[in-house]
C-alpha cells in the first residue's frame, strides 16, 4: 500500500516545480522610446589683430653711370647741349616700384570659427573715413582697395566655411591692400591708417 504522506511530497514537489518553471517563462517588461533635438544658437568667433607694423626690406644702395655727356659752356658758366638726365630715361634701379604703388599681401592675420544656419560666414574688410593715410609729417602713404582673402576666395567681402567652434577647424585668412607711395618722401614711421573686418554669419 502506498503511503499516503509520500504521495502528496510527490505531489507538492511537482506543484513547485510547476511554479518555479510558470515564473522563468513569464518574464514581464515595459519599453519607450525618446526622439531627442538639440537647439544650436548662431554665434560666430573673429579672430584677428588689433595692430600691424609693416617693415619693408632695405633696399641696396645703388651708384648708376648714365654714361657721358659733352656740355657747351660759356665764360659766364651756363651750360646747355649734350646729353641731360631725365625722368623718362633713367636707368632702372634693383628697386624699382611698378608706378608708385604696390600691393601687400598680410597672410594669415585673422580667423574665424562658429555656427551659422548654412555652414558659412560673410567677411568683409573696410576702411573707416579718415583712415586711408599713413603719415610722417607731410610725408604719406595712401591705402585702398583693402581685400580679405581665404587662400580660396579673394574681395572686398567673401563668403567663407565656417567649420564649428574648434580652434583647430577655424578659417584662417590673409589681407591685401594697395599702398600708394607718390606722396612718400621721408623714411621712418608712417602711422595713422586702419582698416576693419567683419565677419557675419549666413
Amino acid at each position: 500500500m502506498v503511503n499516503m504522506k509520500y504521495l502528496k511530497a510527490i505531489a507538492l514537489s511537482a506543484a513547485i516545480s510547476l511554479a518555479t518553471a510558470a515564473n522563468t517563462q513569464c518574464e514581464v517588461s515595459s519599453r519607450g522610446t525618446a526622439d531627442i533635438s538639440a537647439n544650436i544658437p548662431e554665434f560666430i568667433i573673429l579672430h584677428y589683430y588689433s595692430s600691424l607694423s609693416l617693415n619693408f626690406a632695405t633696399p641696396e644702395s645703388e651708384a648708376l653711370d648714365e654714361g657721358s655727356s659733352s656740355l657747351n659752356v660759356t665764360w659766364k658758366g651756363d651750360a646747355s647741349g649734350g646729353e641731360e638726365l631725365a625722368a623718362s630715361n633713367l636707368m632702372g634701379a634693383k628697386m624699382e616700384l611698378d608706378g608708385t604703388s604696390t600691393t601687400v599681401r598680410m597672410p594669415n592675420v585673422w580667423a574665424v570659427r562658429g555656427f551659422s544656419k548654412n555652414g558659412t560666414a560673410s567677411v568683409t574688410a573696410s576702411i573707416p573715413s579718415g583712415k586711408g593715410t599713413l603719415s610722417n609729417g607731410e610725408s604719406k602713404i595712401g591705402i585702398s582697395n583693402v581685400q580679405v582673402s581665404d587662400n580660396s576666395n579673394t574681395g572686398g567681402t567673401i563668403t567663407t566655411a565656417l567649420n564649428g567652434i574648434a580652434r583647430s577647424k577655424a578659417t584662417v585668412g590673409s589681407i591685401l591692400m594697395d599702398l600708394d607711395f607718390s606722396r612718400t618722401n621721408r623714411s621712418g614711421t608712417h602711422s595713422g591708417g586702419q582698416y576693419t573686418i567683419t565677419a557675419s554669419t549666413m
